[in-house]
């Protein structure tokens, strides 16, 4: 049976927080943009949740002098950021992201071992090339989680409740064909996000100049489609997870 904790909402809506939830982030910054709402949420809620941040973003620097800096200010970045959210962090530290058996097969066994009750990944349209070799990456991994022992699953298998796409500012979901999206409502979390963003991610501020124009227009869409001020929106995967957990 499922690790489950049920709380009664207001209006009497029962629903299941996760115990474990699993982000993968093809780059630090990521996990804040696209789900740093639902994030928050669900800490408060009672998850635990591990980030997986594929690659330290080494080209997240605007202007040619910073080139050099730039490793350890993402890497400085990302420890500020672990001591303000209570999430664990695991740095893949890939310095390109092919796609390739050793990475599948990482990626595999970090699901295994970690169990998440819900995974949230980037899209495979994504037009970032890492967030979309990711999405496939951990698509796979997902698929030998759930249908068989392959990269040493013996007595390891795990299948979570619920798998779902993140939007991005390289993947607006307006452009995807999907008529089922999931919005989660973050109008209480919002400032909190954003805060956090600019606290955090200093280096990023020219890089990503129009990334919280794009995050607060986007919240504002998906928050008037579920009658809030705020929302992130998410795309179920269900072609071998089925779908015993909702966000909200």
């Amino acid at each position: 049976m499922p690790e489950k904790r049920f709380i009664i909402c207001e209006d009497d809506v029962p629903i299941v927080v996760p115990k474990r939830i699993m982000v993968f982030a093809g780059h630090p910054d990521d996990e804040i943009v696209s789900c740093g709402g639902t994030l928050l949420k669900y800490l408060e809620m009672g998850s635990e949740i591990c980030v997986v941040v594929a690659t330290a973003g080494l080209g997240g620097y605007a202007k040619k002098e910073q080139e050099d800096t730039i490793s350890t200010q993402r890497e400085n970045e990302l420890k500020k950021l672990s001591e303000i959210l209570r999430c664990e962090f695991i740095e893949l530290e890939y310095t390109s992201l092919e796609i390739n058996r050793s990475k599948i097969s990482h990626i595999t066994n970090l699901i295994r071992d970690y169990k998440p009750h819900l995974i949230l990944i980037p899209h495979h349209t994504d037009f970032h090339r890492v967030h979309r070799n990711l999405s496939f990456i951990s698509r796979e991994a997902i698929y030998h989680c759930c249908t068989g022992k392959a990269y040493g699953g013996h007595e390891r298998s795990w299948i979570p409740y619920g798998v779902y796409y993140y939007e991005s500012p390289s993947c607006k979901f307006q452009y995807i064909e999907s008529s089922v999206f999931i919005i989660v409502d973050i109008e209480e979390y919002w400032e909190k996000k954003k805060e956090i963003f600019n606290q955090v991610y200093v280096s990023q501020k020219e890089v990503l100049s129009r990334v919280l124009d794009w995050a607060e227009d986007t919240a504002i869409l998906r928050g008037n489609e579920i009658n809030s001020k705020y929302g992130e929106g998410y795309i179920p995967e269900t072609t071998y997870v089925p779908l015993r957990i909702l966000l909200v």
